[in-house]
Protein backbone atom coordinates (compact mmCIF):
# COMPACT_ATOMS: atom_id res chain seq x y z
CA UNK A 1 0.00 0.00 0.00
CA UNK A 2 1.33 3.37 -0.97
CA UNK A 3 1.96 5.52 1.71
CA UNK A 4 0.76 9.20 1.65
CA UNK A 5 2.67 12.11 2.49
CA UNK A 6 3.54 12.46 6.62
CA UNK A 7 1.74 15.04 8.32
CA UNK A 8 3.78 18.04 9.45
CA UNK A 9 4.64 17.65 13.54
CA UNK A 10 2.59 19.51 15.60
CA UNK A 11 5.14 22.93 17.08
CA UNK A 12 5.49 22.60 21.20
CA UNK A 13 8.05 25.51 21.58
CA UNK A 14 7.65 29.04 22.25
CA UNK A 15 9.50 31.30 20.52
CA UNK A 16 11.37 33.55 22.96
CA UNK A 17 14.33 34.86 21.34
CA UNK A 18 14.95 38.61 21.44
CA UNK A 19 16.46 40.77 18.56
CA UNK A 20 19.93 41.81 18.60
CA UNK A 21 20.87 45.57 18.31
CA UNK A 22 23.61 46.42 15.48
CA UNK A 23 26.44 46.58 18.43
CA UNK A 24 25.04 43.32 20.28
CA UNK A 25 24.92 41.70 16.88
CA UNK A 26 28.50 42.36 16.06
CA UNK A 27 29.77 41.45 19.46
CA UNK A 28 27.94 38.36 19.38
CA UNK A 29 29.76 37.38 16.04
CA UNK A 30 32.70 38.56 17.47
CA UNK A 31 32.33 35.73 20.45
CA UNK A 32 31.85 33.47 17.16
CA UNK A 33 35.10 34.03 16.20
CA UNK A 34 34.53 36.17 13.14
CA UNK A 35 36.80 39.31 12.49
CA UNK A 36 35.24 42.61 12.87
CA UNK A 37 37.58 44.19 10.90
CA UNK A 38 36.20 47.87 10.74
CA UNK A 39 33.51 48.22 13.24
CA UNK A 40 31.82 51.42 12.30
CA UNK A 41 31.67 49.88 8.54
CA UNK A 42 31.07 46.70 9.85
CA UNK A 43 27.95 48.85 11.83
CA UNK A 44 26.88 50.85 8.96
CA UNK A 45 26.65 47.14 7.02
CA UNK A 46 24.65 45.42 9.93
CA UNK A 47 22.25 48.76 10.08
CA UNK A 48 21.64 48.83 6.42
CA UNK A 49 20.93 45.09 5.61
CA UNK A 50 19.99 43.80 9.22
CA UNK A 51 21.58 40.35 10.74
CA UNK A 52 18.71 38.02 9.53
CA UNK A 53 19.28 38.75 6.07
CA UNK A 54 23.51 38.48 6.23
CA UNK A 55 22.94 35.31 8.55
CA UNK A 56 22.70 33.08 5.72
CA UNK A 57 25.46 33.68 4.12
CA UNK A 58 27.78 33.56 7.60
CA UNK A 59 26.89 30.21 7.20
CA UNK A 60 29.24 29.91 4.55
CA UNK A 61 31.95 30.43 6.79
CA UNK A 62 31.28 28.93 9.63
CA UNK A 63 32.05 25.20 10.96
CA UNK A 64 28.30 23.59 11.00
CA UNK A 65 29.11 21.40 14.19
CA UNK A 66 30.20 24.46 16.23
CA UNK A 67 28.97 27.75 14.88
CA UNK A 68 31.92 29.51 15.22
CA UNK A 69 33.83 31.09 12.33
CA UNK A 70 36.76 29.16 10.52
CA UNK A 71 39.80 31.24 11.26
CA UNK A 72 40.62 34.41 9.91
CA UNK A 73 37.21 34.76 8.51
CA UNK A 74 36.48 38.64 8.45
CA UNK A 75 33.31 40.48 8.16
CA UNK A 76 34.09 41.50 4.85
CA UNK A 77 34.14 38.39 3.22
CA UNK A 78 29.76 37.82 4.74
CA UNK A 79 29.45 41.41 2.66
CA UNK A 80 31.57 40.14 -0.18
CA UNK A 81 29.34 37.39 -0.78
CA UNK A 82 25.81 39.19 -0.07
CA UNK A 83 27.10 41.02 -2.70
CA UNK A 84 27.87 38.75 -5.10
CA UNK A 85 24.34 37.22 -4.72
CA UNK A 86 22.86 40.71 -5.57
CA UNK A 87 24.97 41.20 -8.36
CA UNK A 88 23.53 37.56 -9.70
CA UNK A 89 20.09 39.08 -9.15
CA UNK A 90 20.84 42.15 -11.05
CA UNK A 91 21.78 40.13 -13.97
CA UNK A 92 19.67 37.69 -14.33
CA UNK A 93 16.55 40.53 -14.00
CA UNK A 94 18.20 42.32 -16.74
CA UNK A 95 17.88 39.11 -19.10
CA UNK A 96 14.37 38.31 -18.21
CA UNK A 97 13.74 41.65 -18.73
CA UNK A 98 14.15 41.31 -22.76
CA UNK A 99 12.16 37.83 -22.58
CA UNK A 100 9.40 40.01 -20.96
CA UNK A 101 9.44 42.50 -23.66
CA UNK A 102 9.74 39.12 -26.70
CA UNK A 103 6.88 37.81 -24.82
CA UNK A 104 4.37 40.97 -25.30
CA UNK A 105 5.29 41.78 -28.77
CA UNK A 106 4.61 37.51 -29.83
CA UNK A 107 1.61 37.97 -27.95
CA UNK A 108 0.45 41.65 -29.83
CA UNK A 109 1.38 41.12 -33.34
CA UNK A 110 0.83 37.98 -34.81
CA UNK A 111 -2.80 37.40 -33.67
CA UNK A 112 -3.28 40.99 -33.89
CA UNK A 113 -2.49 40.58 -37.59
CA UNK A 114 -5.33 37.60 -38.39
CA UNK A 115 -7.94 38.59 -35.11
CA UNK A 116 -7.60 42.35 -34.61
CA UNK A 117 -6.42 45.14 -32.09
CA UNK A 118 -8.85 43.13 -29.53
CA UNK A 119 -8.37 39.49 -30.23
CA UNK A 120 -7.73 38.83 -26.36
CA UNK A 121 -11.88 39.75 -26.20
CA UNK A 122 -12.73 36.73 -27.88
CA UNK A 123 -13.54 33.34 -26.45
CA UNK A 124 -13.06 31.57 -29.65
CA UNK A 125 -9.59 31.71 -29.35
CA UNK A 126 -8.89 30.11 -26.23
CA UNK A 127 -8.51 26.45 -24.56
CA UNK A 128 -11.59 26.89 -22.30
CA UNK A 129 -14.19 28.94 -20.99
CA UNK A 130 -11.99 29.38 -17.19
CA UNK A 131 -8.69 30.11 -19.31
CA UNK A 132 -10.41 32.80 -20.93
CA UNK A 133 -12.75 34.08 -18.01
CA UNK A 134 -9.37 34.73 -15.94
CA UNK A 135 -7.28 35.81 -18.49
CA UNK A 136 -9.65 38.32 -19.80
CA UNK A 137 -10.15 39.61 -15.46
CA UNK A 138 -6.68 39.73 -15.35
CA UNK A 139 -6.43 42.18 -18.09
CA UNK A 140 -9.15 44.26 -17.01
CA UNK A 141 -7.92 44.57 -13.28
CA UNK A 142 -4.43 45.36 -14.52
CA UNK A 143 -5.82 48.21 -17.01
CA UNK A 144 -8.03 49.40 -14.26
CA UNK A 145 -5.17 50.07 -11.78
CA UNK A 146 -2.50 50.94 -14.01
CA UNK A 147 -2.58 54.64 -15.05
CA UNK A 148 -0.30 56.11 -17.55
CA UNK A 149 -0.49 58.65 -20.74
CA UNK A 150 -1.40 55.78 -23.20
CA UNK A 151 -4.00 54.48 -21.49
CA UNK A 152 -5.07 58.12 -20.09
CA UNK A 153 -5.73 59.24 -23.56
CA UNK A 154 -7.42 55.93 -24.87
CA UNK A 155 -10.04 56.51 -22.23
CA UNK A 156 -10.08 59.73 -22.90
CA UNK A 157 -10.11 59.02 -26.58
CA UNK A 158 -12.14 55.74 -27.48
CA UNK A 159 -15.26 55.01 -25.78
CA UNK A 160 -15.46 51.70 -27.44
CA UNK A 161 -14.02 48.95 -26.52
CA UNK A 162 -14.01 49.81 -23.14
CA UNK A 163 -10.42 48.01 -22.97
CA UNK A 164 -7.37 49.10 -24.68
CA UNK A 165 -5.85 47.32 -27.86
CA UNK A 166 -3.79 43.99 -26.63
CA UNK A 167 -0.24 46.42 -27.61
CA UNK A 168 -1.13 48.61 -24.82
CA UNK A 169 -2.95 45.72 -22.98
CA UNK A 170 0.68 43.94 -22.95
CA UNK A 171 2.39 46.98 -22.20
CA UNK A 172 0.74 46.61 -18.53
CA UNK A 173 0.93 43.20 -18.14
CA UNK A 174 3.32 41.47 -15.76
CA UNK A 175 5.64 38.70 -16.64
CA UNK A 176 3.40 35.98 -15.07
CA UNK A 177 0.49 37.04 -16.38
CA UNK A 178 2.22 37.34 -20.02
CA UNK A 179 2.33 33.78 -19.63
CA UNK A 180 -0.79 32.82 -18.05
CA UNK A 181 -2.84 34.37 -20.90
CA UNK A 182 -0.35 32.85 -23.30
CA UNK A 183 -1.09 29.28 -21.64
CA UNK A 184 -4.63 30.14 -21.80
CA UNK A 185 -4.40 30.01 -25.60
CA UNK A 186 -5.97 27.49 -27.86
CA UNK A 187 -2.91 25.28 -29.40
CA UNK A 188 -3.10 27.23 -32.64
CA UNK A 189 -3.22 30.40 -31.94
CA UNK A 190 -0.53 29.67 -28.79
CA UNK A 191 1.74 27.96 -31.62
CA UNK A 192 1.37 31.51 -33.79
CA UNK A 193 2.44 33.78 -31.01
CA UNK A 194 5.28 31.41 -29.49
CA UNK A 195 6.61 30.94 -33.10
CA UNK A 196 6.95 34.70 -33.74
CA UNK A 197 9.86 35.01 -30.78
CA UNK A 198 11.14 31.60 -30.34
CA UNK A 199 10.77 29.27 -33.36
CA UNK A 200 12.24 26.03 -32.43
CA UNK A 201 10.61 25.73 -29.29
CA UNK A 202 7.73 23.95 -28.62
CA UNK A 203 4.27 25.77 -26.71
CA UNK A 204 3.89 23.48 -24.02
CA UNK A 205 8.15 23.45 -23.41
CA UNK A 206 7.82 27.49 -23.60
CA UNK A 207 4.61 27.77 -21.33
CA UNK A 208 6.89 25.41 -18.85
CA UNK A 209 9.95 27.77 -19.39
CA UNK A 210 8.06 31.02 -18.97
CA UNK A 211 6.27 29.80 -15.54
CA UNK A 212 9.55 29.00 -14.78
CA UNK A 213 10.93 32.03 -15.57
CA UNK A 214 8.50 34.48 -13.96
CA UNK A 215 9.13 32.19 -10.52
CA UNK A 216 12.72 33.18 -11.22
CA UNK A 217 12.16 36.41 -11.79
CA UNK A 218 9.64 37.00 -8.56
CA UNK A 219 12.79 35.60 -6.73
CA UNK A 220 15.09 38.70 -8.48
CA UNK A 221 12.43 41.06 -7.57
CA UNK A 222 11.66 40.59 -3.92
CA UNK A 223 15.73 40.46 -3.42
CA UNK A 224 15.43 36.58 -2.29
CA UNK A 225 18.45 34.23 -2.25
CA UNK A 226 20.12 32.93 -5.56
CA UNK A 227 23.33 31.65 -4.31
CA UNK A 228 22.85 28.26 -2.97
CA UNK A 229 19.17 28.33 -3.08
CA UNK A 230 17.35 25.24 -4.19
CA UNK A 231 14.07 25.81 -6.76
CA UNK A 232 11.24 23.69 -5.78
CA UNK A 233 8.60 25.32 -7.41
CA UNK A 234 8.03 25.81 -11.53
CA UNK A 235 11.21 23.44 -12.16
CA UNK A 236 11.69 23.69 -15.99
CA UNK A 237 11.18 20.74 -18.72
CA UNK A 238 14.00 19.67 -20.29
CA UNK A 239 13.52 19.78 -24.06
CA UNK A 240 13.18 16.75 -25.81
CA UNK A 241 13.80 17.84 -29.59
CA UNK A 242 16.50 17.82 -31.95
CA UNK A 243 16.91 21.40 -32.52
CA UNK A 244 16.74 21.71 -28.82
CA UNK A 245 19.15 19.03 -27.65
CA UNK A 246 22.46 20.73 -26.62
CA UNK A 247 20.79 22.56 -23.88
CA UNK A 248 18.59 19.27 -22.51
CA UNK A 249 22.01 17.94 -20.18
CA UNK A 250 22.19 21.45 -18.79
CA UNK A 251 18.76 20.94 -17.44
CA UNK A 252 18.89 17.73 -15.54
CA UNK A 253 19.26 19.23 -12.23
CA UNK A 254 16.29 20.95 -12.67
CA UNK A 255 16.56 22.44 -8.61
CA UNK A 256 19.37 24.31 -9.76
CA UNK A 257 20.05 27.92 -10.68
CA UNK A 258 22.19 26.34 -13.60
CA UNK A 259 19.27 24.70 -15.01
CA UNK A 260 17.40 27.55 -15.26
CA UNK A 261 20.50 30.06 -16.64
CA UNK A 262 20.97 26.90 -19.44
CA UNK A 263 16.86 27.57 -20.04
CA UNK A 264 17.33 31.10 -19.71
CA UNK A 265 20.49 30.88 -22.36
CA UNK A 266 18.51 28.84 -25.47
CA UNK A 267 15.32 31.54 -25.21
CA UNK A 268 18.04 33.96 -25.68
CA UNK A 269 19.87 32.10 -28.53
CA UNK A 270 16.77 32.59 -30.54
CA UNK A 271 16.67 36.39 -30.03
CA UNK A 272 20.44 36.88 -30.55
CA UNK A 273 21.21 37.74 -26.89
CA UNK A 274 22.67 34.30 -26.02
CA UNK A 275 26.81 35.30 -26.38
CA UNK A 276 25.82 38.32 -24.14
CA UNK A 277 23.65 36.20 -21.46
CA UNK A 278 26.86 33.95 -21.01
CA UNK A 279 29.96 36.87 -21.18
CA UNK A 280 27.53 38.52 -17.73
CA UNK A 281 27.39 35.24 -15.97
CA UNK A 282 31.54 34.78 -16.65
CA UNK A 283 32.19 37.49 -15.08
CA UNK A 284 29.83 37.33 -12.01
CA UNK A 285 31.13 34.54 -11.21
CA UNK A 286 34.23 35.36 -11.05
CA UNK A 287 33.82 38.50 -8.85
CA UNK A 288 33.68 37.04 -5.90
CA UNK A 289 36.48 34.32 -4.19
CA UNK A 290 33.77 32.68 -1.72
CA UNK A 291 31.48 31.33 -4.62
CA UNK A 292 31.69 27.30 -5.49
CA UNK A 293 29.88 27.74 -8.96
CA UNK A 294 29.32 23.94 -8.80
CA UNK A 295 27.97 23.39 -4.89
CA UNK A 296 26.66 27.12 -4.60
CA UNK A 297 24.82 27.46 -8.09
CA UNK A 298 25.09 24.06 -9.99
CA UNK A 299 27.76 25.29 -12.48
CA UNK A 300 29.31 21.85 -13.93
CA UNK A 301 33.78 22.71 -14.56
CA UNK A 302 33.98 24.19 -17.90
CA UNK A 303 30.20 25.15 -18.22
CA UNK A 304 30.91 28.08 -20.49
CA UNK A 305 32.37 25.65 -23.54
CA UNK A 306 29.69 23.07 -22.76
CA UNK A 307 27.21 22.82 -26.42
CA UNK A 308 24.07 24.81 -24.46
CA UNK A 309 27.42 27.66 -24.15
CA UNK A 310 28.79 27.85 -27.68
Amino acid sequence: MTKGPKKPATPTKTYAKAPLSVDDALSHLWRRRLMIDDRPANARVMRSIGYFRLHVYMRRFQNPATKYSWPRTRFKDIVELYEFDRRLRAVTMDVTERVEVALRSALSTPIALTHGSHWYADRSLYRNLRGYASALAQISRECDKKKGLALTHYHETYAVPDLPPVWLVCEHLTLGALSRLFEALSISHRKTAGRHGWPDIPDPLLVSWLHSLTDLRNACAHHSRIWNAKFSVSAPQQPKSTALARYAAGMHQNWTYYARAVMIKALLDLMGYGGEWRESLKTTLASCRHVDAAAHLGFPRGWEIAPAWV
